[in-house]
């Protein structure tokens, strides 16, 4: 792919920059539960899809990302749940795999949405501080936190095919980037991409640089999807407030109209129910808790021998452990 194709779904430069200061922690708040849905829905749709691909059972051990799939089809709602039912029952690797990404880049596109909804309130409220509307402002946020996601794909692609083989004799450029991976031909395949489905060829390969150009499409893809959404959503609410009558009055407290409702993803995923609150604590708890046990995994294996307590506190030092203690993190590591 041509560096000026890959530029249109890049970042251009920081999100701070239209950002003033006192609500650069806001902002940063909004990013953060970006990657923490990101992380969330990317392993519990990679986890899935890659168990079903390779004929793998789920076990009681998955339960925190059976909980988390639960809350995905709360978020994207009944119409985007059932057509990856639709798409799942299909039953063939190309079909498998685009249920799960579709499923993925939906979850993803709600959570955005929302966030924007919180950023149009925030831009309105300080929009004499802007120098731009706060629908732009918003939208070009919202836009940027999607764009810094993107190489999340790539990752998630090649681990819903295949597991990388650590090689000690294989460079760290590799061992980072996977650059020699082979996407399977299913990838390409219908209904994940236009070419003609063949059951006898699913698991042949394409050379690696077939196989990175493949990667970019899917990044593109990603970004596309989710900025569609967004345009659609924002320029839904700028019709609306553009209806609203501009009021006589000229007072900062009373010149700018009451905000229009925002169209929400369907159904509409209410925070302030506390049923949903609950719902989204118990999730955000079992996502945490998944990072430690993920990080204790890892640990293990680069240090085996260690106790449960020595891994413990080697979580607790790292940012993932967000102030919990060496022995709040072991009682949940190992489950």
């Amino acid at each position: 792919m041509s560096d000026a194709r890959r530029s249109m779904y890049e970042n251009s430069g920081p999100w701070e920059k239209n950002v003033p200061a006192d609500l650069i922690p806001a902002i940063k708040h909004l990013r953060k539960s970006f990657d923490d849905a990101h992380w969330g829905c990317g392993q519990t749709t990679q986890k899935f899809c890659y168990s079903i691909l390779h004929g793998m059972a789920a076990d009681d051990s998955d339960e925190e990302y059976f909980n988390y799939f639960r809350g995905i089809k709360i978020l994207i709602g009944p119409d985007a749940s059932q057509r990856f039912h639709d798409m799942f029952r299909r039953g063939t690797p190309s079909a498998l795999f685009k249920a799960y990404y579709d499923l993925y880049l939906e979850g993803m596109s709600a959570q955005a949405l929302l966030i924007f909804k919180d950023l149009v309130e925030i831009g309105r409220a300080n929009e004499v501080r802007l120098n731009m509307p706060h629908l732009e402002w918003a939208e070009a946020q919202t836009e940027h936190l999607i764009r810094s996601n993107n190489h999340l794909i790539r990752l998630w692609v090649r681990n819903v095919c295949d597991k990388q083989i650590y090689d000690p004799k294989e460079d760290m450029e590799e061992l980072a980037f996977w650059r020699k991976w082979q996407a399977p031909m299913f990838l390409v395949m219908q209904p994940s991409r236009f070419a003609p489905y063949d059951p006898e060829k699913v698991w042949e390969r394409n050379d690696a640089e077939t196989s990175s150009q493949l990667l970019e499409s899917f990044v593109e893809h990603y970004v596309l999807h989710l900025e569609d959404n967004l345009k659609r959503v924002a320029g839904e609410a700028a019709l609306a407030l553009a209806k609203q009558p501009r009021p006589k009055q000229t007072n900062a407290a009373e010149s700018n109209p009451k905000l229009p409702d925002i169209p929400s993803p369907e159904p509409t995923l209410r925070r302030k129910d506390p049923a949903v609150r609950r719902e989204a604590r118990k999730l955000d708890t079992q996502a945490k808790q998944a990072k430690w046990q993920k990080e204790y995994r890892r640990l293990k294996r680069s240090r085996p021998g260690m106790s449960d307590v020595w891994y413990s506190q080697r979580i607790a030092e790292m940012d993932m452990a967000e102030g919990r203690s060496a022995e709040t993190i072991r009682k949940h590591m190992t489950k």
